[in-house]
């Protein structure tokens, strides 16, 4: 309704307009970019602080956007609550902190995310916080990585990038019967299985990635308990590591497709990896999806329909890596995955960059090593470039 009183040109144009009047809803979720909101009173900010009101006044705290996103997220994976961040860092990072202080110790797998790796073994030992890794794939080496300080194990279910399958019924039973909470990463694996459900405690995911699927978001999240979800969105406020209106908003709209992507890439990439394990230049092939991946049993028992859009493999050494991705025609080398498009990357010069040669010699990730993030394309149109690719070797 306009103002009864008259007002000056500069009031006009600098007060927001109401809300029109609606009897109806937008059938698609609206974006609110809103950083701040109008409260009433006094009494209902301290209400809405102390929980005892819904609503909102200041974004980084929360906003609509941000609530819808995590009820998406928490439904899929079975969880009673999640927490937006705004990378998958951010949700790796605002988890872990949550669950430790000082004088505790991590427990973690093997062959994680670089910088997952960098955040244990270097920022959280610098807080005092120490580690030990063992074998997901191995559950019995778990037993060897716990000591009493242990405060959290640490796993993805499929590794980046040689995607080893974490054995996860065992693990958690291993962590239960420890006495600490199982944290996974399941960026790699939306769909795919249950986390949650096979004994995990917290499941993070950088929504950045295959669950937007567009390449037009940085954001996480974490999934888990509501009082734990409670305690690490505490931790992500007061670090200012919660995520943005704009890039939630994207996320939702890129999840409605998430189910197909995820049946159509798992179905491209099996074919893929078949193909590039009988080329002659191809050293060798990670694919959970392959009878020759190690985990290959363990991936068709917790994967039973499709082993994801991932796969890594392997040349003689870094010139033959940087040949093949300067002749690839039309997959473009970016440093991330999870697009509709097809991309490569290449551990050791971009995720895996801040671990020393020693570490990547002893995980096996090699200088000629490749990881395919598979996308919607035609398989005729991506083997079409690999092969002239991998001729130019």
């Amino acid at each position: 309704m306009p103002d009864p009183e008259p007002l000056s040109d500069a009031t006009l144009c600098a007060r927001a307009p109401q809300s029109p009047p609606s009897a109806s809803e937008p059938l698609a979720p609206p974006l609110l970019l809103s950083s701040v909101y109008r409260v009433r009173n006094l009494d209902d900010i301290e209400a809405m602080t102390g929980g005892r009101l819904e609503g909102f006044f200041y974004a980084r705290d929360g906003h609509p956007n941000a609530v819808q996103l995590a009820e998406k997220l928490a439904r899929l994976e079975g969880a009673e609550a999640a927490a937006i961040c705004g990378s998958g860092m951010g949700a790796i990072a605002a988890s872990l902190l949550a669950l430790l202080q000082r004088g505790d110790h991590v427990a973690f797998a093997d062959g994680l995310y670089g910088k997952t790796t960098t955040l244990i073994t270097r920022e959280l030992t610098r807080l005092g916080i120490d580690h030990a890794s063992f074998n997901a794939s191995r559950p019995e080496t778990l037993r060897d990585a716990i000591n009493p300080r242990t405060r959290v194990v640490v796993a993805e279910t499929l590794s980046n990038p040689l995607l080893r399958v974490c054995d996860f019924e065992p693990i958690a039973a291993i962590a239960r019967e420890a006495g600490v909470p199982l944290w996974i990463d399941h960026t790699f694996a939306p769909l795919l299985c249950r986390p949650l459900a096979l004994g995990a405690t917290l499941v993070v995911h950088s929504l950045t990635k295959l669950i937007n699927g567009h390449g037009d978001v940085t954001l996480g999240v974490v999934t888990g308990p509501r009082e734990l979800i409670e305690r690490v969105r505490s931790v992500a406020t007061t670090f200012g590591q919660t995520g943005g209106p704009f890039d939630c908003w994207l996320t939702l709209r890129g999840m409605t497709t998430l189910s197909l992507r995820v049946e159509r890439t798992s179905r491209t990439a099996g074919e893929l990896a078949g193909r590039l394990e009988a080329h002659p230049k191809v050293r060798r092939v990670y694919y959970p999806g392959l009878a020759s991946h190690p985990d290959h049993a363990l991936a068709k028992r917790y994967f039973p329909n499709g082993q994801g859009a991932m796969i890594s493999f392997e040349l003689a050494g870094r010139d033959q890596a940087d040949r093949l991705i300067r002749a690839l025609r039309h997959i473009p080398f970016a440093p991330s995955l999870g697009d509709v498009e097809t991309t490569v990357s290449h551990p050791c010069s971009t995720s895996h960059r801040a671990q020393d040669p020693e570490t990547l010699e002893q995980l096996g990730i090699t200088p000629g090593l490749i990881r395919v993030s598979t996308g919607l394309e035609d398989i005729e149109d991506l083997w079409r470039d690999f092969d002239q690719a991998l001729a130019a070797v």
